[in-house]
């Protein structure tokens, strides 16, 4: 398969999708997606879920692709019921397989997540048996399980399964842009030692990667990791930020003052139904260890462009840049 090899990309409106568009021959790319893309872009675009197998399939009828880049998904953390996530997560994806089945698609690329893993006392790799404790998690490897029984199947599929820690970079306006914007208006506050690792991925990194594992040969399934390096505390985060904005670093409170001040934004989110910036459990996600290890790749032989600083130092610039005001729309 080559990067012009015709490819239906499930979510493709999407930030990531976003980023596979600036690389890839954009007249390669059936983008299927429930809203349309925002940015300049010269891909075939049909509305449609992959939830819907009549418009999956009659998307393929209309335009044959010899492999699936599954990028859909249902992944936040707030107003999304527990079904939700399994709907478009594992049943979406079992409507590709078998769509790819009936119209002879030999090659999936699977975006999941570190989310898998759930939570760990040690640093995740791909050899660790996987124990999510979300839907989130639980939905993406209901998902890979789906994969790999459809790879079975036929010993000439090939599917790749990507598992990257918290993605973010330019275009991109979900949990990083929030930190830097805080920062900046010097409204965020160390929880304690802020020693917790948290893994983070670079897009640019991403996308390079999983077209470099795509260009290997390879057959059945194969899994990996991807996070940047330097892995880096949360505190290592937010001082980089704060560098690079010209802000002292900010303080440090202790975790029961930052916690004790979340609750009135808890009852708040309670009686109006809003996912609100500040509570209780977004204190506890800060301070909690994310720490995923992407050796495999590096052994293998893929080289990152960026550095996770680089990549940090990279975003700080757009979000200061003109580009924002037109690129920040995605808030995934």
């Amino acid at each position: 398969m080559t990067l012009a090899t015709r490819t239906l990309m499930t979510g493709g409106s999407g930030f990531i999708g976003s980023h596979f568009h600036s690389v890839l021959p954009n007249d390669s790319l059936i983008n299927m997606d429930l809203v349309q893309p925002k940015f300049d872009c010269q891909s075939k675009y049909v509305a449609g879920s992959v939830r819907d197998m009549d418009k999956v399939r009659a998307t393929l009828r209309e335009f044959p692709c010899q492999r699936i880049l599954h990028l859909a998904a249902e992944h936040k953390d707030f107003g999304i019921k527990r079904d939700d996530y399994f709907l478009t997560n594992e049943f979406g994806t079992q409507n590709l397989c078998q769509a790819a089945t009936e119209f002879g698609i030999k090659e999936f690329v699977f975006y999941s997540s570190v989310a898998v893993y759930g939570s760990n006392t040690t640093p995740s790799n791909e050899d660790m048996i996987p124990q999510p404790n979300s839907p989130y998690g639980e939905s993406k490897l209901k998902g890979e399980a789906v994969l790999k029984q459809w790879a079975s199947e036929d010993s000439s599929r090939r599917v790749l399964i990507v598992r990257p820690a918290l993605v973010f970079g330019e275009r991109n306006t979900a949990n990083m842009l929030r930190l830097i914007r805080q920062i900046e208006a010097r409204r965020y506050f160390h929880v304690g030692p802020a020693n917790n690792i948290k893994s983070i991925t670079y897009v640019k990194n991403l996308i390079d990667a999983t077209l470099w594992l795509l260009s290997r040969d390879s057959n059945g399934v194969v899994i990996y990791n991807y996070a940047d390096l330097p892995q880096l505390s949360s505190r290592q985060i937010a001082d980089w930020i704060a560098e690079k904005l010209g802000r002292r670093s900010p303080i440090t409170l202790p975790y029961w003052v930052l916690h004790l001040l979340a609750l009135p934004f808890d009852l708040a989110i309670a009686i109006t139904g809003k996912d609100l910036r500040i509570s209780t459990k977004r204190v506890k996600k800060l301070c909690t260890e994310t720490h995923h290890r992407a050796d495999k790749i590096r052994v293998d032989g893929f080289q990152p462009k960026f550095s996770s600083l680089d990549g940090l130092s990279n975003m700080i610039q757009w979000v200061q840049s003109e580009q924002f005001a037109r690129e920040a729309i995605f808030d995934v």
